[in-house]
Parts: structure tokens; sequence; C-alpha cells
């Protein structure tokens, strides 16, 4: 995550801080998995946020145009 460290907002652990499930502080930028979460860190947990991120990235793209 330190490349979004000048972009986006990062928790103090420098994992990617989500607002509404996966929206990052950038509209239409989502995060998922071990960037997002410094909890669980297990691979189920990355699949899963990151399927919740596509369908978020989907629904975005698809009211913006």
């Amino acid at each position: 995550t330190e490349l979004f460290q000048n972009n986006l907002d990062l928790e103090p652990s420098g994992h990617i801080s989500v607002k509404k499930n996966t929206l990052t502080s950038i509209d239409g930028i989502f995060a998922a998995g071990n960037a997002a979460d410094g909890r669980y860190l297990q691979a189920i947990t990355c699949a899963g946020t990151g399927c919740m991120a596509a369908l978020d990235a989907e629904k975005y793209l698809s009211e913006s145009f």
C-alpha cells in the first residue's frame, strides 16, 4: 500500500482505509484483501472482498456512464 501513500487515505497500520464496503477516499477506487484488511489476512477473505470490490466497481461504472 506504500504506492498509494500520497493518494489514498491509509490507516495508521498502513492499510488502505475503506469507507463503505470497499470504497476508498477517492470515488471510483476500491480496495480489497490484505491491502484493506489487517485483521484477517486470509486467502478466502481476500477472495471475498475482491469479489465485493469488483461488484462495487461494476455498479459504480454502470451508474456513471
